[in-house]
C-alpha cells in the first residue's frame, strides 16, 4: 500500500534558505524475492523542469538508514524523482524472511522497490556498502542503469582497507563469532555502546587531535548528523549487522568495473579511514570516463560534512548527462561525427 502526500520540503540548514519547492512524497513497502518487506520513499517535484531526467535511486551503508542521503534527497528532488529505501533488517524495513543478507539479496531488494514504483531505468547512487550494492545491481540488471554515483565506499572486501590495518578482517570474523555465540548478551552490550552523546563527545576530542580518526569529522558535521545513525544502530539486531558485514567482506565487484560504460561520478573523502581515497581512485580508474569529486578533509561521513558541494556536483552531473539539452547535444555530436 502506498501513502501519498503533498508538502513543502524545508531544510534551511542546506544553502541557508527555504527554496519552497512543492513536492509529492510517496512511501510504501515492496515485497522482495523472499517475502521481506522493504520500506521506501519517493520524493518528486510537483512541476518537473525536465520529464526525461531519470530518477535517482539511493542505497545506504550498513547499519545506516536514509540519514546520510537526506540533503541529496531534499535538493535533487527539486529536479527529478529521488528514491530512498531501508535495507532488510534496517530502519522501517522488515526483518529478513530468509538467511540471505548478501549483496545479491540487497540488489534484488532494490529491484523490488523499482518494480513497485514502476521504475524501468535510473541513476543509482550508493554510500559506503551501498557502493557494493549498486555495483551488484549493475551486474544483475545492467539495462536498468543509466548512471552511477558510488560515494565513499569500496567495490570489494571493505575490512581489507579499513584503517589500512591488515588484521581487520580477522578482528571482524572473531567479533562475529563472539556475537553469534551469545547474541542476547551481545545485543545488550551493543545497545549500551551506541549512544549519541558519548560518540559525539569522543569525536570532538579525537577530531581536535586528528581529523582523520573518526567516522564523521566532528569539526565539519553537526550533532544531529549522528543522532539517527546511532539510534538506528542501537535498535538494530546485532546478528543481522554482523551477518551482513561478513557478506560485504566476502563480496567483490572488481570484475564489474571494466564493464561499466554509463556516466559515473565517484565521490571520495580525502580523509576517509573506512574507504581510503586510493581505493576509490583505483575504482574510478577502472571505470571508463568516470568523474571524481574529492571532498577536502572529508571523512566517511562526507555526504553530510560537505552537503552543499555534494548536492551541487550531483546536480551538475545529472544536468550534464541526463537533461534534454545534454541528450540533444549528444545526438547532434553523433550526427556530426
Amino acid at each position: 500500500m502506498l501513502k501519498k502526500e503533498l508538502g513543502y520540503e524545508v531544510r534551511k540548514i542546506l544553502f541557508g534558505k527555504d527554496r519552497g519547492i512543492k513536492k509529492e512524497v510517496i512511501t510504501g513497502y515492496a515485497t522482495s524475492f523472499d517475502g521481506t518487506q522493504i520500506w521506501f520513499r519517493k520524493v518528486s517535484p510537483v512541476k518537473k523542469i525536465d520529464d526525461k531526467t531519470p530518477p535517482l535511486v539511493l542505497s545506504n551503508g550498513i547499519g545506516t538508514t536514509i540519514r546520510y542521503w537526506r540533503y541529496v534527497e531534499d535538493y535533487i528532488s527539486d529536479i527529478t524523482d529521488v528514491v530512498v529505501w531501508d535495507y532488510r533488517g534496517h530502519g522501517r524495513s522488515g526483518a529478513p524472511k530468509s538467511e540471505d543478507v548478501s549483496m545479491n539479496a540487497l540488489a534484488k531488494d532494490m529491484k523490488a522497490v523499482c518494480d513497485e514504483l514502476e521504475i524501468k531505468e535510473g541513476i543509482f547512487g550508493g554510500f559506503s556498502m551501498g557502493v557494493q550494492v549498486i555495483l551488484e545491481f549493475f551486474r544483475l540488471f545492467p539495462n536498468m542503469v543509466k548512471g552511477l554515483i558510488p560515494a565513499l565506499g569500496p567495490y570489494e572486501h571493505p575490512a581489507k582497507y579499513f584503517l589500512d590495518f591488515p588484521l581487520m578482517e580477522i578482528i571482524l570474523k572473531t567479533t562475529a563469532k563472539l556475537v553469534f555465540f551469545n547474541p542476547q548478551r551481545a545485543q545488550k552490550i551493543w545497545s549500551r555502546l551506541m549512544t549519541v552523546s558519548l560518540a559525539f563527545r569522543l569525536g570532538k576530542v579525537v577530531g581536535l587531535i586528528s581529523e582523520r580518526l573518526f567516522f564523521l569529522n566532528p569539526l565539519l558535521a553537526h550533532a544531529d548528523d549522528f543522532t539517527e545513525y546511532f539510534e538506528n544502530l542501537r535498535k538494530m539486531d546485532i546478528t543481522v549487522f554482523f551477518k551482513m558485514a561478513l557478506e560485504s567482506q566476502a563480496h567483490s565487484a572488481e570484475d564489474v568495473l571494466p564493464k561499466i560504460s554509463v556516466p559515473t561520478l565517484v565521490i571520495i573523502g580525502e580523509n576517509d579511514i573506512f574507504t581510503p581515497k586510493y581505493v576509490q581512485l583505483k575504482m574510478a580508474e577502472k571505470i571508463k570516463n568516470s568523474e571524481v569529486l574529492m571532498l577536502p578533509k572529508g571523512s566517511h561521513g562526507g555526504l553530510v560534512e560537505h552537503a552543499e558541494l555534494v548536492c551541487l556536483r550531483i546536480e551538475k552531473f545529472i544536468r550534464d548527462h541526463f537533461s534534454s539539452q545534454s541528450r540533444n547535444d549528444q545526438v547532434n555530436g553523433t550526427k556530426q561525427q
